[in-house]
């Protein structure tokens, strides 16, 4: 891996190669990709293999966003499949199950690797802290924003991406609840979303104890 100033580079396609190689066996249907060269090397860049998922709960280590979001798209893609959830596009579940979390790679940062000047350095030791000076704000509707720069969303997968955690954090509940009476499949999204969180967090309680 590239060290620069003793700090690794996340921009090194070697560090991520693993995850990468993960990420494209599954982000297929019909073993073709549904993800392009160019969303694939912005997710690279902006940390989506690397940053944790959190600072104090689920994924809160180095590479726990993807593992997070690899584990929320595969529970998305089965129940489509399962329950037949009548989605727009067959790509739906996968972009919404692997990308609604993107907001994160702007929320996280290495506290050791601060003053290098490049918030995609990490050091050896990592202490992930929150990003004083986040590019945009908000939680699903920012990651609406920053993967509308590389993939044109369907109004069913903003509005899931953008909801997935209801009006949580954000009281908006007259814009959930319209949402829901234009797309009820938000409804199947939501639960799935919060079925999935409970069972997960109690995973990582049994394992941390």
């Amino acid at each position: 891996m590239k060290q620069v100033n003793g700090m690794f580079d996340l921009n090194n396609k070697i560090f991520t190669q693993g995850q990468v190689f993960e990420f494209n066996k599954f982000m297929q249907i019909n073993k073709k990709s549904i993800i392009d060269s160019k969303t694939l090397n912005w997710l690279i860049d902006n940390g989506f293999f690397i940053k944790p998922a959190a600072i104090k709960y689920h994924g809160n280590h180095t590479g726990g966003l993807f593992e997070h979001s690899m584990m929320v798209a595969q529970v998305l893609v089965e129940m489509t499949h399962k329950f037949n959830i009548p989605w727009t596009r067959p790509e739906s579940p996968y972009i919404v199950g692997m990308f609604h979390d993107v907001c994160k790679m702007d929320d996280y940062i290495d506290e050791n690797a601060q003053g290098v000047g490049n918030s995609l350095l990490i050091s050896k030791n990592p202490k992930w802290t929150y990003n004083p000076t986040p590019v945009f704000a908000g939680h699903g509707d920012k990651s609406v924003m920053m993967l509308s720069q590389v993939i044109t969303l369907t109004e069913e997968e903003m509005l899931c991406i953008r909801f997935h955690m209801g009006a949580y954090g954000t009281d908006d509940w007259d814009s959930f609840d319209r949402a829901i009476s234009l797309l009820i499949l938000l409804i199947c999204t939501r639960q799935k979303f919060k079925i999935f969180k409970l069972v997960q967090d109690r995973f990582n309680i049994i394992l941390n104890r």
